[in-house]
């Protein structure tokens, strides 16, 4: 049996082109250890029978993807910030790949969960790497999360893809985003990358969690 490791849907508009939509799947790489080639295989081809374009995460297998693209998604919150030579040096090394995704402006796609106090990283990781920076800072929310270092982000995702308290999902996160990713000055709406997920689950016990929080309905 297939076993897709899918957290979270992500899709992503690059606002500058009305048409450019991609569908990404966060990709936990962490429940991978014992995979063989064959089973990235399968998961990439099952992917890509769902129109996903890329995992976010891990460039596996990338000569065997068959068009299917993947990109890194840098986890701050789970064991602590990223070292920002080691970002790069990542970067570096696998970005020529052709299988790493890249924007409509030819620039490799990076995003992070979390790491708000580590902003001021992203400045010399984009000097370093010409990287397009989209991340989820919900910890701070969108307004303050564009503020951060004088607006390093180049646009942003929310994590706010599953209902709580046996709430239904709706939209209000995501009009918050969308509001505050429209410059006043009137200039172009920076991208925003919004999360969806028929279910959340996690049992964790080093970091306290142990729920699962569905939505078979996806109602919005």
């Amino acid at each position: 049996m297939h076993i897709f490791l899918i957290f979270a849907f992500f899709l992503l508009s690059f606002s500058c082109y009305a048409a450019a939509k991609a569908l990404f799947a966060h990709f936990m790489v962490d429940n991978t250890e014992d995979f063989t080639i064959g089973d990235w295989t399968d998961e990439i081809y099952i992917a890509k029978t769902a129109n996903i374009d890329a995992f976010a995460l891990n460039i596996a297998t990338a000569n065997a993807a068959g068009g299917f693209k993947l990109f890194f998604s840098f986890d701050y919150a789970s064991k602590g910030a990223w070292d920002k030579a080691t970002v790069i040096a990542l970067l570096r090394e696998y970005v020529p790949n052709g299988a790493y995704f890249h924007t409509n402006t030819s620039q490799p796609l990076i995003s992070t969960f979390e790491g708000p106090s580590n902003a001021a990283d992203w400045t010399e990781i984009k000097s370093s790497t010409g990287c397009f920076f989209i991340l989820d800072w919900s910890s701070y929310s969108a307004k303050p999360a564009l503020a951060l270092e004088n607006g390093v982000a180049d646009g942003l995702f929310s994590w706010a893809a599953w209902p709580y308290d046996g709430n239904r999902v709706n939209a209000y996160v995501d009009a918050s985003y969308l509001q505050y990713l429209k410059p006043s000055d009137g200039s172009a709406q920076k991208p925003y990358m919004m999360a969806a997920s028929p279910w959340f689950y996690t049992n964790l016990p080093g970091f306290g969690k142990n729920w699962a929080w569905p939505d078979a309905s996806m109602s919005m």
